[in-house]
């Protein structure tokens, strides 16, 4: 079984990162778009200077619900086909699912270039050591993504052995747009920003220094600077695009208003 971690201190709030992201991006999460309408909506992504989509895999099992069903394979392949990579958007992943080991191939094979993880699907780190090894063997980059009740310094053990590109800290519950943004998360995001920070600084290591903190949920023109105060990179967002009474082009011009 996997050896327990030394217990840490449980420190004060911590404090914003002093060095605030300039590079924020927005990737919009294709869950709140036109479903019957994705390929326009892709493309006002792309007019719209998008450079990356979340795609949110769910299986109806790891969220236990018959509506927590999405997209697949065919549907990741199909976007790749009309937007293949040589229109410089990017695809994520989000495998809410139970066995995501099962669907590294098939996603690879279908076109994505980021496989998300959720890290509560597997037992233990040792388990998501040889998960996050698999994924990164096929070239595609790997993320994990946390549910609002675990602790993101649960994962400094994992991040430390390297291999992870992306942290998504959900700052909803998985499985449904829409949902209020929790600010606990904002505490998550200046605890993980920290310890990159001090990994890079006091251990010299670039694996840390590349890695993208995101956040994922409720993202909107009024909860957005705080997020990137407290130290995010990557702004997944749905509703608020998607649902823009103005337009998604608009949408997003909203939300980077509020962070440059």
């Amino acid at each position: 079984g996997e050896t327990a971690a030394p217990k840490r201190a449980r420190s004060k709030e911590p404090e914003p990162s002093k060095a605030r992201n300039t590079a924020v991006t927005i990737s919009p999460s294709l869950l709140a778009s036109d479903w019957c309408q994705m390929k326009e909506e892709i493309q006002n992504c792309i007019d719209a200077n998008v450079s990356r989509l979340h795609v949110d895999i769910f299986d109806g099992v790891f969220l236990n619900s018959p509506k927590a069903l999405t997209f697949g394979p065919q549907m990741v392949h199909a976007i790749r086909r009309h937007f293949p990579r040589s229109s410089a958007v990017a695809l994520e992943v989000h495998m809410c699912v139970l066995t995501p080991e099962r669907y590294v191939d098939v996603m690879k094979d279908a076109g994505a270039d980021t496989f998300i993880f959720q890290y509560e699907a597997l037992d233990d780190d040792a388990q998501r050591l040889d998960l996050v090894k698999t994924i990164k063997a096929t070239g595609m980059k790997c993320g994990i993504s946390l549910n609002p009740s675990t602790p993101v310094e649960d994962t400094f053990t994992l991040l430390e052995a390297g291999g992870i590109d992306v942290v998504d800290l959900l700052a909803v519950e998985p499985g449904f747009g829409g949902q209020k943004f929790q600010e606990s998360v904002l505490r998550k995001v200046k605890a993980l920003r920290n310890w990159r920070d001090e990994r890079v600084l006091f251990f010299g290591d670039g694996g840390a220094a590349g890695l993208e903190i995101m956040v994922d949920g409720g993202i909107n023109a009024g909860t957005a600077e705080s997020v990137v105060t407290a130290g995010a990179d990557v702004l997944v967002a749905g509703s608020s695009l998607f649902g823009h009474p103005r337009g998604l082009h608009n949408g997003v011009k909203d939300i980077l208003g509020v962070i440059n």
